[in-house]
């Protein structure tokens, strides 16, 4: 008994032990699966004639899940009721709940819309084409989108449309007059993430074409989505072999061969006039700010006497009451461009809303130079919290100026610009050198009578080999009518200089810090000084824009010269 458990013991130590080195020689799994699912067979056979049937079956190389039908799959002629498609098995089964139309050929595109189950790797893309007639339509049409402005692709999903010749009109009505039914598209695809679409196996004809990220996939444009169209049909064209295209630099160059270039744009869709806030930001002193530029503003303040300042936009007026102190008011405000408002506003501590919220102290007069580098071009400027009271303020000799090069001093007078908030310091600054500006207490004083302590400030001044010059001729394929608006614009996009133009001739931008720059020209036609965006209810097309080929390196001390042969494409 004692020998067979002995036995028993050291059977059971040996099968652990087998099982430990067994269990440290497994595999590791391999390397990751990349490879999205491959289509293997398709029930009924893809590009079959006749069709008769009320679904279709696609079976794949592994297990699959679908991703976001309703924006992914898109069938070309649109069903009125989209058909039922998910996941069987190791494929997808697609069940109409439509009745198909005669002697059509149906394409049902599945773009990102099928992936693995285990790793999510995307389909890109997949096709399945059949006709319910004798033969399938073999025509194509290829093209891009672009933003109007920019000339690149949008963030937005895109969808394009083609509709029967002579019926864009229609769906234009339709969007301003609702009993007008807007025109169903015949054929429906997506752009992809560069801007380029394809229309494959579409009948042979001429057709009006709309693009549109049609937000809520109703195949109809709403006023708030971005939109393209021609104005002109376009003309479809033999496919030039029967291989789906995927690749975008395939159909990068069938689209400049064959193309339909849609500029899309955002509808300008005119936003009431309204006040965005209004409230004290300190005591005595309130803002009121507008979501649209005013015209000419009118307060009635009652008994309490204000003074107020509207910023360069627009759209902030800054009121001064008089007294300082005054913790509530009613503002009466009225303008042109659409307000006509009773504010009732009261001061609250620590409660300020609005831009900037603080609470100045109530013996001080606070002031500021604008820069402490200088471009030597530019002018040196006082800027000041309140606006100043002229009568009280000493603006001669107010200001010495160091030069700390040799400590030569000067005394410099002021000039008070217009609006009484800022000041110029007309000192002929020579180019890199620095300066010790020094403004003594009591020269300045505001509205509430407040005098302003002394200011003491170093300032480097830049020099002109900074800077680099830029200038460039235009010379225009055409007569240009209207004006030409040329911007500058920086690595950022931001546009940083623009100047306007008739016809030819030759545009200088100076004072340029270094840089990477974009040159791009709007085609101001109807002469109002700005880029005009599109309608399409009424068949307005966005105006045009052209951007120079070239990204220009703009380096310090060099002057620039460039010839544009400007074409309006």
């Amino acid at each position: 008994m004692h020998t067979f458990l002995r036995y028993l013991t050291v059977l059971l130590f040996a099968s652990l032990l087998f099982a430990g080195c067994a269990k440290q020689g497994m595999p590791s799994g391999g390397p990751k699966d990349e490879k999205p699912p491959v289509a293997q067979s398709f029930r009924p056979e893809e590009r079959m004639l006749r069709f008769k049937e009320n679904g279709f079956y696609i079976g794949f190389d592994e297990y699959v899940v679908l991703k976001d039908v309703d924006n992914n799959v898109i069938v070309s002629p649109p069903m009125a009721v989209k058909p039922e498609i998910k996941v069987k098995g190791k494929g997808i089964q697609v069940k109409f709940n439509d009745t198909l139309s005669p002697n059509t050929t149906y394409l049902f595109q599945f773009k990102d819309a099928i992936a693995d189950f285990n790793e999510g790797n995307l389909l890109p893309s997949l096709e399945y084409v059949f006709s319910t007639g004798d033969y399938i339509d073999s025509m194509s049409l290829y093209g891009q989108a672009v933003d109007a402005m920019k000339l690149t692709p949008v963030e937005e999903r895109v969808s394009v449309w083609l509709l029967p010749e002579g019926t864009l009109s229609d769906m234009q009505k339709a969007l301003v007059d609702t009993s007008i039914n807007a025109p169903r598209p015949v054929y429906v695809t997506r752009c992809d993430k560069q801007g380029y679409f394809k229309f494959n196996n579409i009948k042979s004809g001429s057709y009006d074409i709309v693009a549109v990220n049609d937000e809520n996939n109703d195949l109809a444009v709403g006023n708030s989505e971005m939109t393209a169209f021609l104005q002109n049909s376009v003309q479809s064209f033999n496919m030039r072999d029967s291989v789906i295209v995927d690749s975008s630099a395939v159909l990068r160059s069938m689209a400049e061969s064959n193309s339909a270039k849609l500029f899309l744009f955002k509808p300008l869709v005119p936003e009431k006039q309204r006040i965005v806030s209004n409230d004290f930001i300190s005591r005595g002193c309130i803002r009121i700010v507008t979501n649209r530029p005013m015209t000419a503003p009118v307060l009635e303040t009652g008994s309490t006497t204000v003074t107020w300042r509207l910023n360069s936009h627009r759209d902030t007026l800054t009121v001064w009451t008089m007294p300082q102190q005054t913790d509530s008011i009613t503002v009466m405000i009225s303008d042109s461009s659409g307000i006509n408002d009773t504010l009732i506003m009261r001061w609250r501590s620590g409660r300020g809303r609005g831009r900037g919220s603080v609470s100045l102290p109530s013996n001080t007069f606070n002031y500021s130079l604008n820069t402490k580098v200088l471009p030597y071009y530019d002018t040196l400027l006082i800027q000041f919290d309140t606006p100043v009271d002229t009568t009280h303020c000493r603006l001669d000799s107010t200001v010495v100026v160091m030069r700390l090069a040799d400590s030569t001093s000067t005394s410099c007078n002021v000039l008070l610009n217009e609006d009484l908030m800022s000041a110029r310091i007309p000192y002929p600054f020579r180019q890199g050198e620095k300066y010790d500006v020094n403004i003594l207490s009591g020269m300045f004083y505001d509205i509430y009578g407040r005098g302003a302590d002394s200011l003491h400030a170093v300032i480097s001044v830049t020099k002109a080999e900074d800077y680099g010059n830029l200038s460039i001729k235009l010379e225009p394929d055409d007569v240009v009518e209207g004006l030409l608006i040329v911007q500058l614009l920086n690595e950022s996009e931001k546009v940083v200089d623009s100047s306007f133009m008739m016809q030819s001739g030759t545009v200088e931008f100076k004072h340029l810090k270094p840089g990477k720059y974009r040159i791009r020209t709007l085609f101001d036609e109807n002469g109002n000084r700005r880029w005009d965006t599109g309608d399409f209810a009424s068949s307005c097309l966005p105006e045009r824009v052209v951007y120079y080929e070239k990204t220009l390196d703009v380096r310090a001390n060099w002057d620039f010269e460039e010839v544009w042969k400007l074409k309006k494409q």
